[in-house]
């Protein structure tokens, strides 16, 4: 024995490592705490705010995936509980704040806050767990991971304008010129790299439009692209699009923007530059310019050709979509009128692989611009 220290050999250090348990343990107990209140309050911002339910129904699944984690954590420690090591009274974080942790400007910092504290307890949680169990550790690396792509879909839903200002691709999206159904068309071209999807069917009644405009959105929001309606403020709203488009009979903006509120888009079609300076002025967030050629689904319009191109992209306000008959053939001339951006209907939509050629656009428009 140990004399001085009143231990038997290796006694002392065993009572180290009991002590570095303990403090894991109130590593994990915390972390878990932190993790789960991260979860609820993004979930709600998605429920609530986005009104997004693939988001919802991703994040609770991520809240049962954490429990069963947890689970693992547990099995691993049959004699202890993490509850019992709990100790907020000596936990000496309690009492350090920051200036940021005490305001929030919107339920969007609101909720960026929260998933970052996720993800940083999650990771915490991963290193540590390692300690302990190593299959409840690769199950918290899977969570992790997870949160990176929700992340970017729950920050972008309010991340509108932005988004709308770097698109380079939109695609029209009607039945009855698709190769396929609407929700599998939206599919495809979200795959290919579409940036935004237009619901265009002028003749379909309400009902049918909302209930396929649901399905669309919900496409849209899970692979990040903007999902907007044809003419029709009230469904859009009800069917948590991003916005709408709208002819020149249509609504004014004004009051499109009374049914909408001033986060969603409001996109304007002009086939001259007088209609785009109004579209401008009433704060329109985009033109449609065109049709630049022939189109069939613009019959009554005659085409502008690409002196309006070249016009938009030397004074254009706003993002501005280049549209009408835009095709393999026609693409070329466009970009070098001096487009940075079109929407595509047919040439893509009646595409036998939707998704290969919406990515073959995306990659011209890119390499026009690099």
């Amino acid at each position: 024995m140990n004399k001085k220290s009143g231990l038997i050999p290796n006694e002392k250090e065993n009572k180290k490592d009991m002590t570095m348990n303990d403090s894991v343990l109130r590593i994990l107990d915390a972390n878990l705490n932190r993790a789960r209140e991260g979860l609820r309050v993004s979930e709600e911002y998605a429920r609530f705010v986005l009104e997004s339910r693939p988001l919802t129904e991703k994040l609770k699944t991520l809240r049962h995936g954490l429990q069963e984690a947890e689970t693992l954590l547990l099995k691993s420690l049959p004699q202890t509980s993490l509850l019992a090591n709990r100790d907020t009274a000596g936990d000496t974080g309690t009492t350090i704040n920051t200036a940021k942790e005490t305001s929030r400007q919107n339920a969007r910092q609101v909720a960026c806050a929260s998933i970052r504290r996720l993800e940083e307890a999650l990771r915490v949680l991963e290193e540590y767990g390692k300690t302990v169990s190593a299959e409840a550790a690769t199950k918290l690396e899977s969570i992790r991971y997870a949160t990176y792509d929700i992340e970017t879909a729950l920050m972008s839903g309010h991340d509108r304008k932005t988004r709308l200002a770097n698109a380079k691709l939109y695609v029209l999206v009607t039945g009855s010129l698709a190769s396929a159904d609407p929700v599998t068309v939206t599919r495809e071209a979200v795959a290919g790299g579409a940036d935004i999807i237009q619901l265009r069917e002028k003749e379909m009644e309400d009902g049918e439009c909302y209930q396929l405009a649901v399905q669309m959105s919900e496409i849209c929001q899970t692979g990040g692209a903007l999902f907007f309606i044809n003419d029709r403020p009230h469904v859009a709203a009800l069917a948590n699009a991003d916005g709408i488009h709208t002819g020149q009979g249509d609504l004014p903006v004004h009051l499109c923007r009374r049914i909408l509120g001033p986060e969603r888009i409001i996109g304007k079609s002009t086939s001259a530059p007088e209609f785009a300076e109004k579209a401008f002025t009433d704060g329109a967030d985009y033109i449609g310019v065109g049709p630049v050629y022939p189109t069939n689904t613009k019959q009554h319009r005659a085409a502008v050709g690409l002196e309006y191109v070249t016009w938009a992209a030397q004074n254009a306000k706003i993002p501005y979509f280049c549209i009408g008959s835009v095709n393999r053939e026609t693409l070329g001339g466009v970009l070098d009128a001096g487009a940075r951006s079109v929407a595509v209907c047919t040439a893509i939509i009646a595409a036998k692989d939707i998704a290969a050629e919406t990515a073959w656009f995306k990659q011209q428009i890119e390499a026009a611009q690099a």
